[in-house]
């Protein structure tokens, strides 16, 4: 007997660094860290379809701030709100969020920097038209001040269909 509706498909894994743009100035707690930038799944500027699983934050500036990571599939740029004040997101952009991480606060201290790897979450599953997602961070900690323009690092984990 055979099934007339069974799909093959391939799978890529593929591991992206997304150096987060951040201004050297004081951000307080529930602040916008950096408001969306864009980082692309694919090299081809085509439609992807895929989940992101895995996020480690590396931490260059030595804070180990909890933060929240999140995600949007708005096929232009969504403002979470100003770099160093409080989110301000519109209706319209809210609802494109896709996914939200908490990084907790167990940092695991490398010296000069820490890393975190967040609690397991559920995939969150992604549909792109043009090859491209948006990342956003807030302050979730203490107020916090960055020394280092590119002081964080988010790697991501995704599988792209």
């Amino acid at each position: 007997m055979s099934r007339t509706s069974t799909k093959v498909r391939n799978f890529a894994t593929k591991v992206i660094d997304v150096d987060v743009a951040l201004t050297e100035a004081e951000a307080a707690t529930a602040d916008v860290v950096s408001d969306f930038q864009t980082f692309d799944v694919n090299d081809r500027s085509e439609p992807a379809v895929g989940t992101i699983n895995y996020i480690m934050v590396i931490d260059k500036d030595d804070k180990g701030i909890q933060l929240d990571i999140i995600f949007s599939d708005k096929q232009s740029a969504p403002v979470l709100g100003t770099d160093n004040d409080v989110v301000a997101i519109s209706d319209a952009d809210a609802d494109t969020i896709i996914g939200r991480v908490d990084t907790g606060a167990t940092y695991v201290d490398l010296v000069t920097s820490k890393v975190v790897v967040p609690s397991a979450f559920s995939p969150i599953p992604f549909s792109t038209a043009n090859g491209t997602l948006y990342v956003g961070v807030v302050n979730r900690g203490a107020a916090t001040t960055w020394t280092d323009a590119g002081g964080i690092t988010l790697r991501l984990g995704l599988t792209i269909e």
